[in-house]
């Protein structure tokens, strides 16, 4: 009796027409929403007059309509899709009730009747009863079958015209769903709150279940014009790879090359490296915000913010994505901080992110005086900016009035940021404290 290995379910349909031949200058580009672009190198020996040929090994998730083939020398007289095709899981759960071998990581493998099949794990019922795997530790899955009639994959055939017998070389680009990336950015900030590392990785998600050898991998800032697809990984890993100090540009977009011959497996999520480590600058402030009639005693908001900018050792594309913030110790052990968002930063611009509370740094705001009359109000607010730390600080005291507003007195200088907003920059010495009152008055039609 013959057996279907599906070993396709567990680590994918390998992309080689010829596996000497396309692991070269294979190339795959992710966008950040589901899809990615993958261009397969093709090599045919034609005969002189009419040919067909074809490429077999394409991603399941292939957009029908996308691909393009690009070759010289030759006339392109027709295309044709095959989109007679399961997926792996398809063809399983329409066998269920079959007899299966399951082979589970390091152990002996096992005999029984598969029952289930899903994203995260394969059922089967055992001598021993029901037993549930995660298709994460499966080295593989036969399926007891005679013989095997459906496709796993689409297939493209061309009809090409050519003058002579001849060997061409054709590149095939097509877009697939099931990839995307996110940069991950980690600030490691020095104990003396004006040094910090930065390093930035790429996260690549392979969604499918396609093994994808010996690429090129590319990942870019921006988003297509498409609709995404279910994100579903089962494992993940980080590994060290060659990289371009620089991106380079796609149109509007930046793509940032993240090294050559490197694998992309099914259902995995791989940090790459992005950008190389960077000894940065940072600013380290204490934010106190408040509204109109805020009355309260709170602990200030610790804001860690740098600069992209060439005197910062940076300058650079910085694309959107998320952001840890670490400490290092005195006694050099890392401590983690915070989680941010981090908004695409163009060069120039400042990266800000709230690092918590700090539990030493208290703001005490109090109304001390609150007329409202016939369209005229004006209010009198004292806030108390108290630091019981051991070090001296930079505190940042931001107001927001909303209508038409003038402060008529402040005891210290303000900065009017916006038509809703002033704040007050201070320096507060450790174990002492700094006091503003200040009047504003509003008046309407």
């Amino acid at each position: 009796m013959k057996k279907l290995l599906i070993l396709l379910l567990f680590t994918g349909i390998a992309l080689s027409q010829n596996a000497s031949d396309l692991q070269n200058n294979r190339t795959i580009t992710i966008y950040k929403d589901g899809f990615a672009t993958l261009k397969e190198p093709i090599t045919w020996n034609l005969q002189s007059g009419r040919n067909v040929v074809g490429f077999t090994n394409l991603s399941p998730n292939i957009v029908f309509d996308s691909p393009n083939l690009d070759l010289e020398g030759v006339q392109i007289l027709s295309q044709t899709m095959n989109r007679n095709f399961n997926s792996s899981d398809v063809y399983l759960k329409n066998n269920i009730g079959s007899q299966v071998e399951l082979k589970p990581t390091g152990t002996s493998a096992i005999q029984g009747t598969l029952l289930d099949v899903n994203g995260s794990s394969v059922s089967i019922n055992t001598n021993k009863g029901l037993m549930v795997f995660q298709r994460s530790s499966i080295e593989y899955l036969n399926l007891k079958l005679n013989n095997v009639s459906n496709k796993f994959t689409p297939e493209i055939f061309w009809e090409i015209f050519s003058n002579e017998e001849k060997s061409i070389n054709a590149e095939l680009t097509y877009l697939s769903s099931g990839f995307s990336w996110k940069p991950i950015y980690k600030l490691e900030l020095n104990t003396d709150d004006t040094s910090a590392i930065l390093s930035v990785d790429a996260e690549v998600v392979n969604h499918s279940n396609v093994n994808l050898l010996g690429l090129d991998i590319n990942v870019v800032e921006g988003v297509l014009n498409q609709v995404g697809v279910k994100r579903d990984f089962i494992s993940s890993r980080a590994v060290s790879a060659p990289m371009t100090p620089n991106g380079t540009k796609l149109g509007d977009f930046y793509v940032f090359n993240l090294g050559n011959d490197l694998n992309l497996k099914s259902l995995e999520t791989i940090q790459f490296p992005l950008i190389p480590k960077r000894n940065i600058s940072y600013e380290k402030i204490y934010v106190f915000n408040n509204s109109e009639q805020d009355q309260r005693d709170d602990p200030l908001d610790i804001q860690i913010s740098f600069d992209n900018s060439q005197e910062n050792n940076l300058d650079l594309p910085l694309p959107s994505g998320v952001a840890y913030l670490y400490e290092r110790n005195i006694d050099g052990s890392l401590g983690f901080l915070a989680k941010n968002n981090l908004n695409q930063l163009y060069r120039g611009g400042t990266a800000s992110f709230n690092a918590g509370k700090a539990s030493d740094i208290v703001g005490k705001r109090r109304i001390l005086n609150y007329d409202r009359q016939n369209k005229v109000e004006e209010s009198t607010i004292s806030i108390q900016v108290i630091n019981t730390s051991t070090v001296s600080i930079k505190v940042k005291v931001v107001e927001r009035i909303i209508g038409d507003w003038v402060v008529k007195e402040s005891s210290t200088m303000y900065i009017k940021d916006d038509a809703s907003t002033i704040y007050f920059p201070l320096e507060v010495e450790p174990g002492s404290s700094q006091l503003i009152t200040y009047t504003y008055k509003k008046e309407w039609k």
